[in-house]
Formats: structure tokens, sequence, C-alpha cells
């Protein structure tokens, strides 16, 4: 059946009351050269013939046995446990409820999740949530600034490329100062004027950083600047030390590795956790646990909402109307799902099969595994003809590695390459027979 929103009658009378006489003088002041005449579409399908046709174009996707990219967004396993729970009716919507209160089911959802992420990054507060990892980073350093009321932000080498450029688009268009350097200059780099410094660990080529480290340097020059750590994949966190133990103020990651597919890059999940003294600074969304005024029962409300939409514009800290809720439920899901034991066996597997990976490829003729630091689940490899490899991984059904020149036009022939828990070790030992065959 053709869906018509208005019949002719019903336009005629819209029309007459608001004074107009036809739809053209309605859109009258809209340039012709952008005026479509029609549009160019197909006659309606009934719908098996729309099933068959739809079932027809899936066949056309290349579908990979396993994959070696990563660089963000990453193919770990999720439980059957998650896509069940959010795909029940009352979870739906990616939005949080406008009448909060009388959601009180969604609200203990979310009040969950924060306490999860708490736990898990043994950070004070979480927000919920931020719409992704780039955009959580961006956040993150508008708060540095509006806590210390000073103007200008460090960055260190090693950030996730789209994550810098999201930042400087956020603070050019609050004026904040962006600077990004080498972490070797981190300590000539910090005076009285700088409010925060953002450093990402394991970092964009998997590489892990010294974040007690960082956060000492900063904080023995000067004690007020606010010291801000990122991650693309947090399962990290199931082996590595909690932000919360290396003294970081603020900690966000990119969650899409806990219960979300890939899916053509989203949708996201942004985690936002801070101490508690910077809680009001922070942006989005916070479910608090309250009680009765008279009496003891207690419920989940709103609270904390230092956005635009609920305070008056001038005061708040940040525009952010909506948060991944859907999303957030699925991490939830996922971390009850995995518990304690299961995200540390991820992580331990990470570690492993991505460390014995570098050591086999090291001994192949032609390249090189670049990097002195230890790495997570990334790496990066010195190719003798990335081209080649790539090409050769894509005709054998497998998602070949990140080539650097995308964000690094300088890195000829570099492949940051992924592992995670979903390769087997048949699928390794595919992936070294390939880039052997490559270097010849």
């Amino acid at each position: 059946m053709d869906y018509v929103p208005h019949d002719d009658t019903e336009v005629s009378k819209m029309l007459a009351a608001i004074g107009v006489n036809s739809i053209d003088e309605l859109y009258q002041d809209i340039p012709k050269n952008l005026l479509i005449d029609r549009l160019n579409l197909d006659a309606g399908l009934s719908e098996p013939d729309l099933l068959k046709e739809i079932t027809e174009l899936s066949q056309k996707n290349t579908v990979y046995s396993s994959s070696f990219l990563g660089a963000g967004s990453y193919y770990h396993y999720i439980p059957s446990l998650v896509d069940f729970v959010i795909s029940r009716s009352q979870f739906y919507s990616a939005y949080t409820p406008y009448q909060a209160e009388a959601s009180q089911g969604f609200l203990q959802a979310i009040f969950e999740y924060q306490s999860a992420i708490s736990r898990l990054t043994e950070l004070d507060v979480t927000n919920a949530s931020m719409y992704d990892g780039a955009s959580a980073l961006a956040e993150a350093a508008t708060l540095t600034t509006f806590h210390t009321r000073k103007n200008k932000v460090i960055l260190i080498e090693g950030i996730h490329p789209e994550y810098i450029d999201t930042v400087k688009t956020y603070c050019w268009g609050r004026s904040i100062e962006v600077e990004i350097i080498p972490l070797d200059q981190l300590e000539h780099k910090i005076t009285p004027d700088i409010a925060g410094v953002c450093f990402q660990s394991p970092n964009f080529f998997g590489e892990i950083e010294n974040a007690e480290e960082i956060v000492n340097l900063v904080k023995n020059v000067n004690s007020k600047t606010l010291v801000v750590q990122c991650m693309t994949d947090p399962t990290c966190l199931g082996v590595l030390t909690p932000p919360g133990k290396t003294g970081v103020d603020v900690f966000v990651a990119e969650g899409q590795s806990f219960g979300l597919p890939t899916s053509f890059g989203g949708p996201s999940l942004g985690i936002f956790a801070v101490r508690k003294k910077y809680m009001r600074k922070m942006p989005g969304r916070l479910i608090g646990l309250t009680k009765e005024i008279n009496g003891e029962r207690e419920g989940f409300v709103l609270t904390l909402q230092a956005r635009e939409q609920h305070i008056r514009r001038e005061k708040a800290l940040s525009n952010i109307c909506s948060n991944q809720s859907l999303c957030m439920l699925a991490t939830l899901v996922y971390l009850v799902s995995m518990g304690k034991t299961g995200l540390k066996e991820i992580a331990n597997q990470n570690f492993q099969k991505t460390h014995y990976l570098k050591q086999k490829i090291a001994q192949i003729p032609g390249y090189k595994v670049l990097g002195e630091k230890s790495t997570y689940n990334e790496f990066v490899v010195k190719c003798p003809n990335f081209a080649k490899l790539a090409s050769s991984c894509k005709k054998h059904g497998i998602l070949p590695p990140l080539e650097l020149t995308k964000y690094f036009p300088e890195r000829e022939n570099e492949a940051l390459i992924c592992v995670t828990e979903q390769n087997t070790k048949a699928q390794l030992d595919e992936f070294l027979t390939l880039a052997k065959e490559a270097a010849l």
C-alpha cells in the first residue's frame, strides 16, 4: 500500500490556513537550482519481491573469514545475550526517555552501566554517555579548560588522528589553543597556562604508555593541570592498571569493543569517567539513586545535566543533547556477561596472540616490527610490499591491516596489524604464509 500522508484536500486546507496559494509559493525562498522536479524512484514492490531484492543485494557483500584491521574499531566476540536483551521492545530507543522518572527500568540500567564503568576504571563518576570516543575526548579537553580557566590543551602524539581532528574542531569553536607534541617534550611544555594534557594508551600504534609516569611528570611541574587518558579498545582494562590507580583525572574511551559490532563504523559509544571533584564539569547526563522525601522507597532520577537543553545556554558546559542509551545497554550486558574473569581472558588472548604474530612476522625476511614498547592488540610492521600483501589477503577472504599512509602519507609500506581473541592460530598462520608470499 502506498504511504500518502496528506491528500489534496488536506494540503489545500493547510496552505489556506497559513495564507499561501500553492506548494510552489510555499517554497519560493529556496533557490531554483536546488529544487528537484521529481525523484527518480522505481515503482513500489510487494513484500515478497522486496525481500527477494534485498536478499540478492546482500549477497553482493564481501564477508571476510578473518580480520587484521583495527585502528579504532575492533572485531571482538559478542555474547548472544547482548542482542537478546537490547532487542526487547522496552529498549529499542537509543535515547534517554524524556519522562525519565516514569522509566525506572531504563534509568536503573543506565545507573548500573555507570556503576560498572566506575568499577572497571576505578574512577568515582561515569556519565551516560557520549556519542563516541572521539567526541568524548574532545569534551574532556574542553572540561579541562572549564575547570582550570586556562585556554590551552596539549595532545601527546600517538592519539588516533581522527580523535585529534575532533578535538581541534571542538576547541576551534571555543577559541582554545591546541598543541600536539611528542612525549619526550612534555616536561618542557608544561607551563601555568596549560589546562590539560591528553594522551592515549594503548596509543594508535598499539603501544602501552606509562600512564603513571605521565601523570607524575605533569603534576610535578603544575599540579593544577588536568591529565586525560583515552583508549580506543578498553578490553585491555582486563589486565592493565585501571586509570583510577595511575592518577589520571579524566578517562575516556570508545566503547565499541564492549558488545557492539563494527557495522561499517558505527554505532559507537563514548565512555566518560572522572574523579568526583570534576563531576559538575562533566558533559552529558548522570543518573542518581535517591529516596522519597517522606518514606524509604528508592528511585532513579536524572541529575547533573550540565547541558544547554536543561540550563541557561551561557552556563552550559556542553551542547550534547543525546546519549547512546541502546549502545550503553549493550555494553552493560556485555560486561555483566563477561565478568571479571571473562574480560581478563579476552585481554590475555589479545596479548598472547598479538605477541605470537609479532614474533613470527619479524622472522620473515623483508618485514620489520617498528617500535620498542610493549603493545596490546596492535603493532606496526614495515612491509616489503603492502599493496601485494593486502591484495593477497582479500583474495583469500581476509580483511587486511591498515596501511598507515591513510593517516601518515610519509609512512609508505607500513601496516598497523590488529589481532583479537577472534583470530585463531590457524588464521594467524595463514596470514603469515601470505606475508611470506608477498615478500617474494
